[in-house]
C-alpha cells in the first residue's frame, strides 16, 4: 500500500529538530571520551541538559536510530522521562537494545503477537520504522539509519538525512558537496540540528539534475 509521506510545519510554535546515534548507556570509552566526557554516566547527563537547552516540550524531535545500548527497561523508562521533548520520531538503527522490546510489547498488547506496525506510540515517542519520507514546511526528506546515494526524488533536490557512521563518512559530512545527504548523528555536531540549519548546509551541496536510475 503506498504511503503519504508524514507532513510537519517548521515554526516559532514548534520546531523540528534532527539528531541520531545518542547512545545512551553506552559505557564504552571510545564513544563517550571522543565526546568530552569521563564516564557513561556523566555522558547521559550531559547530553540530556543539550537536547533540553534546544528542544522544547512542544518541539519535534526526530531520532535517525541508536538512541540507547545496553540498558535495562528501568534505565530506558528514565531516559525518556529526561527528555522533556512530548514529540520523539523515532527510525529504527542497527542498536535497538531495550528499546526494540517495549516496541515489540506495545505492539502486542495493542494489536496481537507476531506483528509488526507503525505508526506506535509509547509514552513521548513514536516509532515510525525502519523507513520513513516526511515533508517540512514542502521539503522533501527522506529518513534511513543509513546513508543512501539514491534516494526518492533527489533528482528534485530532495535530503536524505541518516546517522550510523558516527561522522567517518565523507559523503554525509557537511564539506562533502555532491549530494543533499547528510549525517546528523551526535558526533558530527554535539546537538540537535533544526530544520533552518539543515537548509542552511543543504543549500551548499548540489542535488543531482537528472533521475538516470531506473
Amino acid at each position: 500500500m503506498f504511503e503519504r509521506p508524514l507532513k510537519l510545519t517548521h515554526g516559532e510554535n514548534s520546531k523540528v529538530y534532527f539528531t541520531s546515534d545518542t547512545h545512551f548507556g553506552h559505557n564504552q570509552n571510545f564513544l563517550f571520551g571522543p565526546r568530552g566526557y569521563a564516564s557513561a554516566k556523566e555522558h547521559n547527563e550531559g547530553l540530556f541538559k543539550i537536547i533540553n537547552s534546544l528542544v522544547r516540550p512542544e518541539d519535534v524531535l526526530i531520532h535517525l536510530g541508536d538512541f540507547c545500548l545496553n540498558t535495562s527497561q528501568e534505565e530506558f523508562e528514565e531516559y525518556l522521562s529526561k527528555i522533556k521533548c512530548q514529540n520523539i520520531l523515532y527510525i529504527w538503527g542497527n542498536h535497538n537494545s531495550r528499546i526494540r522490546k517495549v516496541y515489540e510489547d506495545t505492539v502486542k498488547e495493542r494489536f496481537g503477537p507476531d506483528i509488526e506496525v507503525y505508526p506506535v506510540v509509547y509514552r513521548n515517542v513514536t516509532f515510525l520504522g525502519y523507513y520513513k519520507e516526511i515533508i517540512v514546511n514542502g521539503q522533501m526528506i527522506v529518513l534511513h539509519h543509513y546513508p543512501h546515494q539514491i534516494f526518492n526524488q533527489m533528482q528534485k533536490a530532495a535530503y536524505q538525512i541518516s546517522g550510523h557512521s558516527h561522522n567517518s563518512n565523507p559523503s554525509t559530512q557537511i564539506s562533502f558537496k555532491e549530494g543533499k545527504i547528510l549525517d546528523v548523528g551526535w558526533d558530527g555536531h554535539n546537538k540537535p540540528l533544526d530544520f533552518d540549519e539543515i537548509q542552511a548546509i543543504m543549500a551548499s551541496k548540489q542535488h543531482k539534475k537528472r533521475d538516470s536510475y531506473h
